[in-house]
């Protein structure tokens, strides 16, 4: 049985909204989980030298949106990015780049139909998570 994350009609949409106004640039963002539900978007700067095909959401950005979700008593526990070009799939960069095996790592493909999925990324291999 496939890993659920609820991400909501109102987080979605930050999501997309940031990813679509960021373009042709990559866009990036954090999330924050309670009881496998997003329960806050931080749409962030991208801090790449190569925004176009790579993302880095800024560390004081990072703080901030830890300490907003812990004082709530959530996690942070992942984050988003767009591929303004590409398919919503993590790239081999992604993979490479993913530091954490306990977050959720969704990605937004803008390609004609714009499309968020999710994934876990474990020793090197994405495995898709459901979005509910």
């Amino acid at each position: 049985m496939p890993e659920i994350l609820k991400l909501p009609p109102h987080a979605r949409e930050t999501i997309l909204d940031h990813c679509l106004a960021s373009a042709p640039e990559e866009a990036c963002g954090l999330i924050a989980v309670h009881e496998g539900e997003v329960v806050a978007v931080y749409p962030t700067p991208n801090d790449s030298p190569s925004p176009e095909d790579s993302f880095v959401v800024p560390p004081p950005d990072h703080y901030r949106a830890l300490t907003h979700a812990e004082s709530r008593g959530w996690s942070l526990a992942g984050s988003y990015h767009s591929h303004p070009r590409g398919g919503a799939a993590p790239s081999d960069t992604d993979i490479a780049k993913a530091l954490d095996p306990g977050w959720f790592y969704l990605v937004v493909g803008l390609g004609a139909a714009p499309r968020i999925t999710g994934w876990r990324i474990r020793a090197g291999v994405a495995t898709e998570v459901e979005l509910g």
